[in-house]
């Protein structure tokens, strides 16, 4: 009796890992470090072929892969697992467990499996405040029936793993909001120390850039005489890739110059895209392009352009159509100054001429 009552070598370990997981996890609040820190050591601990971490999109509602050991290239990007009946169930909140993942019908893709060595499967969901924000799956080289004991040890990381997360994207948001705060202030700064507009706008695609940790930035403004957009401001960009060619039959910016935001989450998937070969070369995935109004009229767009598929959120919307504002700001300050530069010459040039008058009479 007295050696039921004590704790296995095995749970004494779990425990123990537990711990040091638990450790390692609150050392950061970088959201790719936690998910790194917990595939790797839950397949250390369990002895795992390797381990893969997917969050839910909340703006898409997919599944994304954040974090992954143990599995190559190509198995991880073999395509949607959001069809997987697994990670379907394990979505709903419990774990699932797929003893041959080479036979088993709620495998979306055996073959693959098969391919890459995964013998047995289990889904974990990942879950924080009561919602499921994501699965993690352990993976096994050799077929494999996981324990209660080993479920159990998997869930308890896979939930404080969810809660680091959490916790992490706020961090992140919060400082994604201060930098957005930091990069206004610093170009209205701008706006109102400078009439210089070309000035402006390499700061305003320079602030674009930094504060999105994004790759590059660019303004183009209609010409309406050749009615074409020309480039005025970049930043991140290529000489090559700036001067590529035109970009009027763009989708995204012929939707752009209608007056709303488009996003392209791949453009190597999109078939309106121009010049699909030299966004290649760049290493361009993702494309932003807000409008640029002026007095309710679209007068040019401001466009990102990422190095990773990126699904931009609605406050990084909100902050580069703020300063798309600013850049209107900038061109409407400088037009006005030139207006009253020219009204200012020309009434000192009547009163020269009125003085000289008098001086001869």
């Amino acid at each position: 009796m007295e050696g039921s009552n004590m704790m296995s070598n095995k749970e004494r370990m779990y425990l123990r890992s537990f711990v040091e997981i638990s450790k390692a996890l609150g050392s950061t609040l970088a959201v790719s470090e936690i998910m790194d820190i917990i595939v790797r050591q839950i397949t250390e601990v369990m002895g795992l072929k390797g381990a893969t971490i997917r969050l839910v999109n909340p703006r898409t509602k997919t599944l994304e892969l954040m974090a992954a050991v143990g599995v190559s290239e190509k198995y991880l990007h073999k395509g949607p697992v959001d069809m997987d009946r697994s990670i379907s169930e394990a979505l709903s909140g419990r774990p699932v467990a797929i003893y041959d993942a080479t036979t088993d019908p709620r495998i979306q893709y055996p073959q693959e499996a098969k391919e890459e060595g995964i013998a047995t499967m289990v889904a974990i969901p990942m879950l924080s405040k009561g919602q499921v924000i994501g699965v993690m799956r352990l993976l096994t080289s050799e077929p494999r029936e996981f324990t209660m004991e080993e479920v159990d040890f998997a869930c308890a990381v896979a939930e404080i793993g969810a809660q680091a997360i959490a916790n992490a994207q706020m961090y992140e948001a919060r400082i994604r909001e201060l930098n957005f705060l930091k990069g206004l202030l610093e170009v209205s700064k701008a706006i109102n120390s400078a009439l210089d507009v070309k000035k402006v706008l390499q700061l305003l695609v320079k602030t674009a850039t930094t504060a999105l940790d994004i790759k590059a930035a660019a303004v183009r403004l209609l010409d309406e005489k050749r009615q074409q957009l020309e480039l005025v401001a970049s930043y991140g960009l290529s000489d090559r890739y700036i001067t590529k060619g035109p970009v009027g039959t763009d989708r995204s910016i012929t939707e752009a110059m209608t007056g709303k935001a488009v996003s392209v989450y791949d453009v190597a998937r999109d078939p309106t895209a121009t010049y699909p070969k030299e966004m290649a070369e760049e290493g361009i995935k993702s494309i932003l392009s807000v409008p640029i109004s002026l007095k309710g009229k679209v007068i040019g767009v401001m466009r990102l352009y990422t190095s990773e598929p990126r699904d931009f959120s609605d406050d990084e919307i909100t902050f580069m159509s703020s300063l798309a504002e600013q850049a209107a700001l900038a061109m409407e300050n400088a037009r006005l100054y030139q207006k009253l530069k020219g009204e200012y010459e020309e009434l000192m040039g009547d009163l020269y001429r009125f003085t000289g008058f008098t001086r001869g009479i």
